[in-house]
C-alpha cells in the first residue's frame, strides 16, 4: 500500500503531461448590436417584430407617426405645381384669352383708323371746294394720325404678348422649379424615414420602447444583432503579449462548441485589471491586455459566451 501511495505523484505527473496546455487567454463574445431609431422625434405608431424574430434586409421593423411628414409632402407638391405654372406662363407668352382681347383691340384700332382717314380725305375735298374751314380740316387730319398711332401701339402690344418673357426671368423661374422639386424629394425621403427598416439580416434582441411612446435620434425603438456581428474580447497576460499581433490566427474553444478559429484585429496599448466577467482564481489580480478578434465563421458564437484561445497551429 505504501508503494502505491508513493507512486501517486508519478502518476499525477504523467497524466498532467498528457493534458492540453493551458489557454493563452480567456475572454467572452461581444455582440455589435444595432439600435434602430427615427431621425426625428415622433410617437411610435406600431412595431412589426418581437424579441427573437429574424429580420431581413429592408424589412420594416417599426413605424412612427407620419401626419406631419405627409402634410409636408403635400405642401411641397403644391409649391412645385405653382412654380411649374409660373414657368409655363413665362415661356409660352400670354394666355389665349389675353391674345384674343389684344387682337380685338387691334381690329378696333384699325377700323377707327380707316374711319378717321376717310373723314380726313372727305374734309380735304370739301376744303378744296371752299365749303370747309382750314381748322376743321387740320383737326380731322390730326385725328387720323392719332388713330394710326393707336393701330401701331395695338400691333406692338399683340406682338409683345406673343413673345416669351425675358431670359433672366425664365432662368429664375426654372431655378424656382428645380428648388421646389428638390424640396419635394426631400419631403418624400423624410416621409420614407418614418418607416424604420433593418439594414441587414439579423435577430431582434430587445424592444426598448412600445407603441404610443416617444422615440427620437437618442431614444431608439428596438435593437437587433446583425448576422455575424460578434467579436471576441480576450484578455492576454503581459507575458504572452509578444506572441500575438494583429492578424495572428487563434484557436478558439468554448463549452459545448466545435473548435473554431479567429483572427486578431486589435490589441490594446495599455494594461488593465482582469474584468469581473472572466474573473477566476487563476486570473485574479493580474494585469492583462484586451485583444479583439473576429471569429471564423462568425455566426456560430453567441454574445456572452466565455471562450478560451490559443495560438492556432
Amino acid at each position: 500500500m505504501g508503494e502505491f501511495l508513493c507512486a501517486l505523484p508519478l502518476l499525477s505527473a504523467l497524466m498532467g503531461s498528457c493534458a492540453p496546455p493551458p489557454p493563452l487567454a480567456t475572454g467572452y463574445v461581444e455582440g455589435e448590436y444595432v439600435q434602430v431609431a427615427p431621425l426625428v422625434t415622433a410617437r411610435i405608431g406600431s412595431i412589426a417584430v418581437q424579441r427573437g424574430d429574424p429580420v431581413a434586409p429592408g424589412q420594416v421593423l417599426a413605424q412612427v407617426e407620419t401626419a406631419d411628414a405627409r402634410a409636408a409632402v403635400e405642401a411641397a407638391e403644391a409649391r412645385l405645381q405653382r412654380a411649374e405654372s409660373e414657368l409655363a406662363d413665362l415661356t409660352h407668352g400670354s394666355r389665349p384669352e389675353e391674345l384674343a382681347a389684344l387682337e380685338a383691340a387691334l381690329a378696333a384700332a384699325r377700323a377707327n383708323a380707316v374711319r378717321a382717314a376717310g373723314d380726313a380725305q372727305r374734309e380735304d375735298r370739301l376744303q378744296a371746294r371752299g365749303i370747309s374751314s382750314q381748322a376743321q380740316t387740320a383737326a380731322l387730319r390730326a385725328a387720323a394720325e392719332v388713330a394710326q398711332a393707336a393701330v401701331a401701339e395695338a400691333e406692338a402690344r399683340l406682338e409683345a404678348a406673343r413673345l416669351p418673357a425675358r431670359a433672366d426671368r425664365i432662368e429664375a423661374a426654372r431655378a424656382a422649379v428645380a428648388e421646389a422639386r428638390a424640396a419635394r424629394e426631400t419631403s418624400l425621403w423624410q416621409l420614407a424615414q418614418r418607416s424604420l427598416r433593418a439594414e441587414g439580416a439579423g435577430v431582434v434582441t430587445d424592444i426598448i420602447r412600445n407603441p404610443g411612446e416617444i422615440a427620437g435620434p437618442s431614444a431608439p425603438v428596438l435593437a437587433y444583432l446583425p448576422e455575424g456581428a460578434v467579436t471576441l474580447r480576450v484578455f492576454l497576460p503581459e507575458a504572452a503579449l509578444s506572441s500575438v499581433s494583429v492578424g495572428t490566427r487563434l484557436a478558439v474553444g468554448c463549452d459545448g462548441c466545435e473548435p473554431l478559429s479567429a483572427r486578431v484585429t486589435w490589441i490594446a496599448d495599455h494594461a488593465e485589471f482582469t474584468p469581473p466577467v472572466i474573473y477566476s482564481r487563476e486570473t485574479r489580480q493580474k494585469l492583462v491586455y484586451m485583444v479583439e478578434a473576429v471569429p471564423e465563421p462568425a455566426g456560430v458564437l453567441k454574445p456572452g459566451q466565455i471562450v478560451e484561445v490559443r495560438i492556432a497551429p
